[in-house]
């Protein structure tokens, strides 16, 4: 008998939902920030990004790249592959999912970074931070990979019968 496992078809709506709220999060505005209660600046991951690139801020500016972009775009990538995969018990393949699942955890670093980003940018009467929807959407895209993952590595214990 062949130990074919099905693709979860959620589990790859889960993955492009992921993805799309990726890009979303990462151009739409994250963060906005009043100053002097009169000029008002909103800036998105991306455009924040670039601006850390135009200020001369090299190294903050690629950690910020890492775990924002980099780290869940390749998370995502991996984990994309992983579903398409045609042999989900395949020692490669799940040696792969414990790697995404472990590496999910750190996911959450990229929305830590941003909330450390808010705290540090409140600065009482000069100026006043508030996030916007693309610092919700790109947390949602990483709670979605991470469901994804898990969802993953069940179906293959569920392959492996329960091991």
């Amino acid at each position: 008998m062949e130990s074919h496992v099905t693709r979860d078809p959620l589990t790859g709506l889960l993955l492009l939902a992921a993805l799309a709220a990726l890009v979303a999060g990462l151009i739409l505005p994250a963060l906005t920030i009043e100053k002097f209660w009169v000029f008002e600046n909103s800036k998105s991951i991306g455009g924040a990004i670039l601006a850390l690139f135009a200020k001369g801020q090299i190294l903050l500016g690629l950690v910020v790249t890492t775990f924002s972009i980099l780290f869940p775009l390749a998370k995502l990538i991996l984990t994309l592959r992983i579903w398409m995969a045609p042999d989900i018990t395949a020692p490669g393949v799940q040696q792969a999912i414990r790697w995404t699942v472990t590496l999910g955890k750190w996911s959450m670093l990229d929305v830590f970074m941003a909330a450390i980003v808010v705290a540090t940018l409140t600065l009482g009467m000069i100026a006043s931070v508030t996030t916007d929807i693309g610092l919700y959407i790109f947390g949602g895209s990483i709670v979605l990979a991470m469901l994804a993952a898990h969802r993953l590595e069940g179906r293959l214990a569920e392959a492996l019968g329960g091991r």
